[in-house]
């Protein structure tokens, strides 16, 4: 046992070697570049001074009980912050010459206030930020009337994540009839999940929508149609469940020329039998009355279109 003791008393000796030569390369690295202010800035005074704190009281802890090896690798570590704490005033930055100490060190904890969140922002941004305040500009509009509270609930996330919205351009939006700004909201919801977001961030997008839409207490029926869909598009994704989408619009052809030009038309549309011949199929929805718009959309274009039943929505000439 004593020879173990007397090894390992040893070894805490020789591993202060280990510390001074670490202490040494970290310094090194920014040594020769102490004079470029990038360099000087890019050191974090306060993190150095935090860490200056408990190392000087294991110090004196050490040195009170006679742990010399403890109290020589403190003593290592606080000169190694206290010289990066000099780099990052800028002591050595040629523009700070005529600076005193504390101006050249005020100045630095002034920027490094100014980017103390920089790294938490870029850890909580979404990655698809661009995409969800475009979803959440969308649903805004949906009643043609973006409300004041509507804007702020919007432009706290824009702003937490460094993204620039253009109210003036957004206002187009109330322009679009009810149906074609459905049409586009969803387009949005379905560019956002052809990124592959998280499944969490989904579902938190989930509950970003239903306050959105709840925000000016009344809910529209543009808004409540879009919110059903949204919903289930979204936690289809994000609880990748086999359940497809329930509802499908079908156009179908009455006659061969009809055919042929619903396949140049509809190039990537799936052709299915349905109603005792065959049909192309328009899209997909989680929502009876979604699927029903889609359908009348068709309609207008002029195409005959029959009521929706429990699965399919068929439209012919």
């Amino acid at each position: 046992m004593e020879f173990f003791k007397a090894f390992i008393n040893v070894m805490a000796y020789a591993s202060l070697g280990f510390s001074a030569a670490a202490a040494y390369l970290k310094i090194n690295k920014v040594w020769k570049r102490k004079h470029n202010p990038e360099v000087a800035n890019s050191v974090s005074i306060v993190g150095n001074i935090v860490d200056l704190i408990p190392l000087t009281f294991f110090g004196l802890y050490y040195m009170v009980f006679l742990q010399w090896q403890g109290f020589i690798d403190s003593l290592i570590w606080i000169a190694a912050g206290v010289v990066s704490v000099l780099i990052g005033a800028g002591v050595w930055v040629p523009a700070n010459r005529r600076k005193s100490f504390w101006t050249e060190f005020k100045e630095a904890l002034r920027l490094e206030k100014s980017e103390v969140g920089h790294l938490a922002m870029a850890m909580l941004r979404p990655s698809g930020a661009n995409a969800i305040i475009d979803i959440l500009t969308s649903f805004a509009y949906l009643d043609r009337e973006l409300e004041p509270r509507e804007k702020e609930y919007i432009d706290t996330f824009a702003r937490n994540w460094h993204v620039e919205i253009d109210w003036e351009a957004q206002q187009a939006l109330a322009d679009l009839d009810d149906a074609a700004g459905l049409i586009k909201t969803r387009d949005a919801v379905v560019r956002y999940l052809n990124a592959s977001p998280p499944s969490e961030q989904v579902l938190q997008l989930i509950d970003l929508l239903q306050c959105l839409v709840g925000i000016d207490d009344t809910v529209t029926s543009e808004e409540d149609l879009m919110l059903s869909e949204a919903q289930g598009l979204l936690s289809n994704y994000a609880e990748s469940t086999a359940d497809a989408a329930a509802f499908t619009v079908v156009i179908a052809p009455q006659s061969d020329e009809h055919d042929a030009a619903l396949s140049s038309l509809l190039p990537d549309a799936r052709k299915i039998s349905v109603a005792g011949g065959s049909g192309y199929v328009v899209g997909s929805y989680f929502s009876h009355a979604f699927a029903e718009l889609i359908r009348d959309q068709y309609r207008a274009l002029g195409f005959f279109t029959v009521d929706v039943d429990e699965q399919v929505a068929v439209a012919g000439r």
